[in-house]
């Protein structure tokens, strides 16, 4: 579902630059390059995969990257907030399959169902069609045949001119249609037959799927609409570039002496009629002759909205953080933990060192009000048993969203988790399993946009001492010293419990701890060990979560 939401917020922003464009360029471009525009919208919103752009607006350190590649801010900011804080609310509560979850999946097949019965309800009626006889539509047809075999067929049942089918079209008329006036009848052909060159009807089955898909969004429906009225208004550009300019008076009586009633068999039908009619006729009117100039600024105002606003911005893949030791009792000291928190932070999360730069620390700590404010914001009751979906959904919207320097919640839990001691119970869950669940988001956000299989990396250390005896004492006589990453894959994110997710990276710490301390025996190689350790994570992989590989940093003998 987040996935869906950012896809749709996404495609808003470039609907409405396209909405604007068309305010104020309507009858100055040609009308097939809002059509481009709308196919761009349509693939922002179907595709999550985004092409790099140098002068993208989703810069990775722009405001708008946030907005676009956050799921936490992203909702906060749009006027989805509403679904945004209840979706945080199911979260948090686990719910498996959410009540907002419920509600889209309602809408989407309530809306496909109006299709569906409405284009049904119009085949009805147009398998009772006859094929029109009228020698000035057999000889029309054969002037303007093309690949696909084209019908003419009449109706009593309609009152204007519609085309249905992309396969095998059909171009049905009125019954009553005056087939004397032939300038008026290759007008209506010739407009529809453009809805036919172009598979329109088709085209309009996808603007249906996106609006079924995205029926919460006021923007998608605007660009339902909007995209049906330049399907027209583009045929009637044909139209006039046809029979030329001076066919423009003529073009637009025949519009205005059609019966301005809206065929309602089936919204799917390219109809000739009604649908802003107003602004057909002074797009008309307003017609003028198509230019190498004007080609041009189509061309150069698509590339630029498309690339701006259709694209991601270059770098903004990041590569895989590496986490530290995710033990429940952290064994790193308080400052190398800091050290890497702001490295998964700020380096790999977006957030700069602003904090540092414009917010100097100004103690060693934090008192137990801001501790125990932290906490009861980030750690919600039976957090182990939420799924890696709600979880990692709910950490990251929490620490994403908030944007207040030293008095926000993210400034807060980089003090706590600085200075806590490794005794505090809560110590490995703000050093590693947070630090852990942001990896896991971040790394499925750009899995996404690249289009690429992408998966978390966890990164830990072990040591094996070994020990002689010295007159009954102890004492260290040389080890091992291990450096290591690995990476998994979750399957089921859904199932997948926290807790389960922990285990799962404890149990390959734990095989690793025990490799090396066999290791001392055996004196393997870097890529030996590396071998071993990739077969035993292998083995402790199961039907919610992989071991995908591992690699070997650093093998120390002493």
């Amino acid at each position: 579902m987040d996935v869906l939401v950012k896809m749709s917020v996404s495609g808003a922003v470039l609907i409405a630059v396209i909405v604007i464009v068309r305010a104020l360029a309507v009858n100055r471009l040609p009308k097939k390059a809002f059509l481009w525009l709308w196919a761009a919208a349509f693939f922002c919103l179907m595709i999550p995969v985004r092409l790099p752009s140098p002068i993208s607006v989703y810069r990775p350190s722009g405001q708008l990257e946030r907005l676009a590649v956050r799921p936490g801010l992203l909702l906060s900011e749009t006027a989805g907030q509403a679904v945004s804080e209840a979706s945080g609310a199911a979260a948090v509560m686990a719910s498996h399959l959410s009540v907002w979850h419920g509600i889209w999946i309602a809408g989407a097949v309530l809306l496909a169902a109006f299709f569906l019965v409405g284009h049904l309800r119009g085949r009805r009626v147009y398998s009772e069609s006859l094929p029109v006889e009228q020698p000035f539509a057999r000889t029309w047809l054969e002037e303007n045949r093309i690949r696909r075999p084209v019908q003419i067929r009449y109706s009593d049942r309609i009152e204007s001119p519609l085309t249905y089918g992309f396969l095998w079209p059909v171009l049905l008329v009125p019954a009553d249609m005056d087939w004397a006036d032939e300038e008026t009848a290759a007008f209506i052909l010739s407009h529809e037959m453009s809805h036919i060159r172009r598979f329109d009807a088709f085209t309009k089955w996808l603007l249906a799927a996106a609006l079924c898909i995205h029926w919460f969004n006021p923007l998608v429906w605007a660009m339902y609409i909007l995209a049906n009225r330049d399907l027209e208004l583009a045929c009637d550009e044909a139209v006039i570039r046809q029979y030329g300019m001076q066919a423009c008076p003529s073009y637009a009586l025949a519009l205005l002496g059609m019966e301005e009633k809206r065929n309602r068999l089936s919204p799917l039908a390219s109809s000739f009629s009604k649908s802003a009619l107003k602004e057909r006729i002074e797009a008309i009117m307003k017609a003028k002759k198509l230019t190498k100039g004007s080609i041009a600024a189509a061309l150069l105002v698509v590339a630029a909205v498309i690339s701006i606003f259709a694209t991601a911005g270059i770098g903004s893949n990041r590569p895989a953080v590496r986490i530290e030791n995710m033990d429940k009792e952290p064994v790193a000291e308080a400052e190398e933990n800091s050290h890497t928190l702001k490295n998964t932070l700020y380096q790999e999360y977006g957030w700069e060192d602003r904090y540092d730069r414009d917010y100097p620390m100004e103690k060693e700590g934090y008192t137990q009000e801001e501790y125990d404010k932290l906490m009861k914001a980030l750690k919600p009751e039976g957090y182990e048993e939420m799924s890696i979906a709600a979880f990692n959904s709910f950490i990251n919207k929490a620490l994403t969203e908030d944007e207040k320097g030293r008095d926000g919640l993210y400034y807060l839990f980089e003090q706590v988790a600085s200075y806590i001691e490794n005794t505090d119970p809560n110590a490995g869950y703000l050093r590693n399993t947070i630090p852990a669940s942001l990896e896991e988001y971040q790394t499925r956000l750009n899995e996404v946009y690249s289009g690429k299989q992408m998966d978390p990396q966890f990164s830990a250390t072990a040591e094996a001492v070994r020990t002689a005896d010295v007159f009954g004492d102890a004492y260290p006589a040389g080890g091992l010293w291990l450096e290591y990453s690995f990476t998994y894959r979750i399957l089921d994110q859904d199932s997948l419990t926290v807790g389960e997710r922990d285990a799962f990276l404890q149990q390959v710490m734990q095989a690793a701890q025990t490799l090396l301390e066999e290791e001392q025996e055996q004196g393997h190689t870097e890529q030996e060990f590396q071998a071993l350790l990739d077969t035993a994570g292998k083995e402790l992989a199961n039907e919610k979560i992989g071991f995908t590989g591992c690699e070997v940093n650093y093998l120390e003998k002493e």
